[in-house]
């Protein structure tokens, strides 16, 4: 009795799974080249940002970040 709840279970999960996935709307071509551009920007500025933070670390902070590279790898 029990291993047939699971499996009721189960195929009911999966079934309504399933029908979210069929239920789009139309190409999502178009909407995934927009999307990438955006994630391109966004990463472009974070690398920006860490470049700036870099710069702002003292000497004794990068020799102190070298010396734990050291240690742990």
């Amino acid at each position: 009795m029990k291993n047939a709840i699971v499996r009721m279970l189960t195929i009911a999960t999966l079934v309504t799974s399933v029908s979210a996935f069929a239920a789009s709307n139309g190409s999502k071509n178009e909407n995934a080249s927009s999307s990438q551009a955006g994630c391109s920007d966004t990463h472009k500025e974070k690398k920006q940002k860490k470049a700036q933070r870099d710069d702002q670390r003292t000497e004794q902070e990068k020799e102190f970040d070298r010396t734990l590279m050291g240690y742990f790898g």
